[in-house]
């Protein structure tokens, strides 16, 4: 591993290690207060005062639970009662049409830094609240911007490559591969064995393209975050890099490795990991939710996406948190803070945190739960320990580039670009949306 890398790599491990010892269809449902003993909430109820928190963020695995979690709350805040809402695809288009329609949110997902600074104006100040006081290193810097916290760090997860244990075993690999020629050997494996998906992505949506293929030309390189202020300033480029130069040979090594890539999009994808027929795809500890409940044995596990033929750089998950910002003209804002506050530092919120919602969590005093975060949660923790984990960098990127990429990606993969062609895009992109 590279020495700028190796450095941001432990200092973002550490930060986690402290805090523990994704494309779907839209759902919303209301979860309405039930009877409690709370002072301020009972008075609120006996004036008739009803407050609704309206939630609408990205991690449309955690609906069902995040329901759970707002009715346990509202049994002890009869005033309160919540509408959540769960959406990935074309999030932020739909999120700035509720904004400018009057359907304002008062709490939703924001993806990072780059997207809390976009957001910025729209966002309450957090400075102070009881649980930035809980924060880890590495989430409360992604919220905070101008020395002022401005989002709430919901939990820490990771990318890679999600694989089925069993279907490995069944067709005789014993260790996962860590590089591409180790790839190509274990998905013939995988085929000769009669596994109907050994490998496939999904092509047919941009967003894991763009967020966490792409990622693998940023944190390849020598000072990831140095080569992102030079592509803002013009002292680098896609165009001649040879990260993303090897990037672009694996996007069209992989694609010929896939089966059905033009045909599979998100939902495909988990019904096929989730039925046990698909064997190696993108993905991370995030789908753990999903795939118990579609199979609480699924026998899955992560691994490095070997990209290249070097296996130190390629033996690594990429570390991102998930983040909930607050709508400053909320008129339920004291609400929110009670509620986000209670998360963290109530035990009812905190096993709520790692039981309920099955999350990594981004805070110091709470320690993931070992028999919730299931088997992606567990190697996600493993990899951490081991230190061998990376940034996953889209939290810097120009508004809508995550986007582009993902576009350009899926162009490359079908042989409608060449590889020059396909950084060129990247880079037009880039100086675009960075204006």
């Amino acid at each position: 591993m590279k020495k700028m890398k190796k450095a941001a790599a432990l200092m973002m491990t550490a930060a986690m290690v402290l805090s523990m010892a994704a494309c779907g269809s839209s759902n919303a449902k209301e979860t309405t207060a039930a009877e409690g003993t709370e002072t301020q909430a009972a008075s609120q109820a006996a004036d008739g005062e009803e407050k609704t928190i309206y939630i609408y963020q990205m991690k449309t695995e955690i609906q069902d639970a995040l329901e759970e979690v707002c009715a346990i709350y509202s049994e002890s805040h009869p005033g309160v009662k919540f509408v959540c809402e769960s959406a990935s695809d074309n999030y932020n288009t739909s999120l700035k049409t509720k904004f400018s329609g009057g359907d304002a949110p008062d709490i939703f997902s924001v993806t990072g830094y780059s997207d809390a600074v976009v957001w910025q104006s729209q966002l309450a100040d957090l400075t102070g609240e009881a649980f930035t006081s809980e924060m880890v290193d590495a989430s409360a810097e992604n919220v905070t911007v101008d020395g002022k916290v401005i989002a709430f760090p919901l939990s820490v997860e990771a990318a890679g490559y999600v694989y089925n244990t069993a279907l490995f075993e069944q067709a005789g690999i014993t260790e996962v591969p860590t590089t591409k020629e180790e790839l190509a050997d274990a998905v013939q494996k995988l085929a000769d064995a009669g596994v109907a998906v050994p490998i496939s992505e999904t092509y047919m949506d941009w967003y894991q393209l763009g967020n966490f293929m792409i990622n693998l030309g940023f944190a390849g390189q020598e000072d990831p975050k140095a080569f992102i202020d030079g592509l803002s300033d013009g002292s680098t480029s896609f165009v001649g890099n040879k990260v993303f130069e090897e990037l672009a040979d694996f996007i069209t090594f992989e694609y010929a490795l896939d089966t059905n890539p033009a045909t599979t999009d998100f939902n495909t994808q988990t019904s096929l990991v989730g039925s046990g027929d698909m064997a190696i795809t993108i993905g991370g500890n995030w789908s753990q939710p999903t795939y118990d409940s579609m199979n609480p044995d699924l026998p899955v596990s992560l691994m490095g996406i070997p990209y290249s033929s070097n296996e130190k750089e390629n033996d690594q998950l990429y570390l991102v948190g998930t983040y909930w910002g607050v709508n400053k003209d909320s008129e339920n804002l004291d609400e929110v803070k009670d509620f986000l506050n209670w998360l963290v530092t109530s035990d009812e919120g905190k096993e709520c945190m790692t039981k309920t919602l099955q999350l990594i969590p981004a805070y110091n005093n709470m320690e993931a739960d070992a028999d919730s975060i299931g088997a992606l949660g567990q190697a996600v923790s493993d990899y951490i320990a081991a230190g061998k984990v990376d940034t996953i960098y889209y939290t810097f990127y120009p508004d809508g580039f995550a986007q582009a990429a993902g576009e350009a990606v899926q162009k490359l993969g079908a042989g409608k670009s060449t590889n020059e062609e396909f950084l060129q895009e990247l880079q037009d992109a880039w100086d675009n949306l960075s204006k």
